[in-house]
Order: C-alpha cells, then structure tokens, then sequence
C-alpha cells in the first residue's frame, strides 16, 4: 500500500484506535488535508466521528451486501452460510454505526448452490465495478440521493473467526456444504475432529456426494442428521440400509442401470454404455451438486439395489426420487423402507421440502409402495411414457414434508 500511494503521491495514514495516543494526532492530519469526500470500501474498522465531520461531503462506503441486511464483517460468508438467495453491493452514507447509514445505490447479484466465496466476490467484485461507475459523478459532486434503511429488515453479523468454522458430523449435510464453501482457504477452513482426535479439514470444494461420502466414514451411525433418526428408523435399518455410492461401484451400478428388469420402480430404462457410465460416475462424484445415490443393503448388507434423489432444486428445495431393485429383494417390503429412508435422509439432510416421482400407470406394486411410503397423487401425463410397444398413461405423486 505504501508504494502505491507514493506512486500516486498521496500521504498513507493507518487509523489508530482512539484509546491509542496517536490518535489525536492521526486527526490533525486528516484535517489538513481538507478533504471534500471520504470513500470506502473494504475497510474493517468505524470511522469515527471526529473524522467524518473533517470532511466537507461527509463519506460514503460500499458494503457487500444487501443492506440492511449482513450489516458488519464477512458478509458474503455469513450470506453463503444461512443460504441465502442473493447478495450485493450497497453504496450508502457514513454514520456513526456501522453500515447503518441512509442507502445511496444497491446492486444485486445471485448466490447459486455451487458458488464457492471465490465465485461470489468475483461477481460482487465486477457488480461493484458497475455500481461506482453509475453514482460516482453524483457522489463526487455531493448531489447524490439517499433514503433511510428500513431497521425492520436489518441483521448485524460478528466477525468470523477459525472456531467459527468448526462443524459436527452429525450436522445437516446442507449446512456443512454451505459452512465449508464459504470459508475454503486462505481463510479459516471448516473443520471438525475425526474419530481418532484428528482435525479434518475441508480444504477443497466438495459436491454433495463427495462431502456425503467423507460424513458416512465418521457419521454411522446413524444416516441421518442429528435429531432426525425415530424410534421406526431404527428398526427399519435392521432390515434395509442405505449408503453413499462408491467409485468402486461402479460395475455393479451398470450392471443395473442397463439390466431392464431391474427398473421395477418409476426408473426410466435408458440404455448406456460403459464408457458414458464411467463419465457419470465422475461427474457424480466430483461435479454434480444435483444428486445423492445410494446403495440398498439388505439386514447382511448384501447389496440388493440403489435409490437417489436426482434433479435436486435447492432453490425451491425439491427432488426427484428413483428406485432399483434387484429381483431377489422384490416381494420383501425392502423397497419401501428404502424410500421411507430416503426421504427421510432428503428432510432432514438436505432441507428439502417436496420429493416427487413418476410411476408407469400399470405399474400397481409400485404404486402402493410408494403410498406405504406416504406418497400421494398429484396428477397425470397423459401417454408420457412408451413401453412394450404401446404408450401408458404416467402418474405424478409427491410426499411434502
């Protein structure tokens, strides 16, 4: 900082604390600057009063956020973390609170599900770039337009530190998801402690199935977040068990993805070939954030099928459910504690709220699986599915939580 300023040829002064003894002296020097307007952006600490009445224009800072909303530090973390749906950059007057001050401009610009809080300064960054552009001719002149922010709507947050990014393994996959893609490195990474006493820390961006395969090492059991196992979970996982799909399950999930009596459920039968499904399976594990599948485990934890939540809106907190099993589990009730289970998993680990899924109209055992399971019928498309030479009527139904 200080070879740019002597580059530019302004005087560089770092603001002491006002107990500080040099303090009254860091203000004599702003005064004799004379300055018309105080502009800010990206500073951690209040300017005092006794500054801001130096400057004849008073002074203006840019926070990235939505004001009022995430007034105070570490903004687009705190944003990212509570999930969100957008953030922004707020052009606003000086007062003696911070970020409190009458809102002069704002821009706005989407969080997404798979934004790390690289991505979102990146964006705010350019957004900022805009919002400066636009006002800076009103700002500069002093003839800018203000109004009030509403305290109604307002929230303050506290400045992050590295024990704030601590989680628990049986946290809500969601959340653990958005703590640790808004701290990844250089800043405090999220963090909790392994069986054996280890730190772990997430230090790489992690998809759903990634983030959900790391928890089931130290998580099970149970599956499901804290708090959210009943009394008729558990006894359903003495019967059936589900968990994350590994790379090395890979053979077996062609196996069923292509065999076609295998789809007994509301599973598409859509042949692929080995070379797409190896692509899948590495897209699922590395680059999809709208998915989780599983393997179903009977009482021996012999593999018996999968199940997954796919075309998962985060925004609206809906998923679609599918199911495969395989011909020796059927006849069994398997398959619907199975869904029962994962739909469970999507509540209360994912914070979903609708799960829905299509079914053949001629499929009548699936159909009243489904129903054990709680699902209802929600409607029908019309001749939407074609199959054995003809075309079939196929029904919507949906579980809300």
């Amino acid at each position: 900082m200080n070879s740019i300023a002597k580059r530019l040829g302004v005087p560089m002064l770092i603001q002491p604390s006002r107990t500080e003894s040099e303090f009254a002296s860091f203000v004599e020097r702003i005064e004799e600057l004379g300055l018309d307007l105080i502009l800010v952006n990206s500073y951690s600490m209040l300017i005092p009063q006794e500054v801001l009445r130096l400057s004849r224009l008073g002074g203006i800072n840019t926070h990235a956020s939505l004001l009022p909303r995430n007034r105070g530090p570490n903004p687009i973390q705190w944003a990212m973390i509570r999930g969100e749906q957008s953030a922004g950059v707020t052009l606003h007057e000086m007062t003696a609170g911070f970020d409190e001050g009458p809102i002069v401009a704002q821009r706005e610009v989407p969080l997404f599900f798979e934004d790390t809080w690289h991505t979102v300064r990146a964006r705010l960054d350019r957004a900022t770039e805009e919002l400066l552009r636009e006002n800076l001719e009103s700002v500069c002149s002093g003839e800018w337009q203000s109004a009030p922010q509403d305290e109604v709507l307002a929230s303050k947050n506290n400045r992050r530190e590295a024990k704030d990014s601590r989680f628990h393994w049986n946290d809500r996959l969601v959340d653990i998801y958005r703590l640790h893609r808004a701290v990844l490195p250089p800043l405090p990474p999220a963090w909790s402690i392994g069986e054996d006493g280890a730190r772990v820390e997430l230090t790489d961006p992690l998809t759903p199935m990634g983030l959900l395969n790391l928890l089931w090492a130290e998580r099970q059991p149970p599956l499901f977040a804290s708090g959210a196992m009943t009394d008729s979970h558990r006894t359903d996982s003495q019967k059936v068990n589900l968990r994350p799909i590994r790379r090395e399950d890979s053979a077996l999930l062609y196996e069923w993805i292509t065999d076609r009596e295998l789809v007994i459920l509301n599973s598409p039968y859509w042949p692929i070939s080995d070379i797409d499904h190896e692509a899948w399976i590495e897209s699922m594990m590395l680059q999809r954030s709208d998915l989780v599948i599983f393997v179903i485990e009977d009482e021996t934890r012999n593999p018996i099928g999968t199940c997954q939540l796919v075309n998962i809106n985060w925004l609206h907190r809906g998923a679609e459910l599918q199911i495969r099993i395989a011909p020796e589990a059927q006849g069994r009730g398997l398959g619907t504690l199975a869904i029962r289970k994962l739909c469970n998993f999507g509540f209360a680990d994912l914070g979903l709220h609708r799960i829905c899924l299509n079914v053949g109209e001629s499929n009548l055992r699936a159909i009243r699986a489904y129903e054990k399971a709680g699902f209802q019928r929600e409607g029908l498309l019309t001749e939407a599915a074609f199959s054995d030479g003809r075309f079939e009527d196929v029904i919507v139904m949906g579980l809300i939580q």
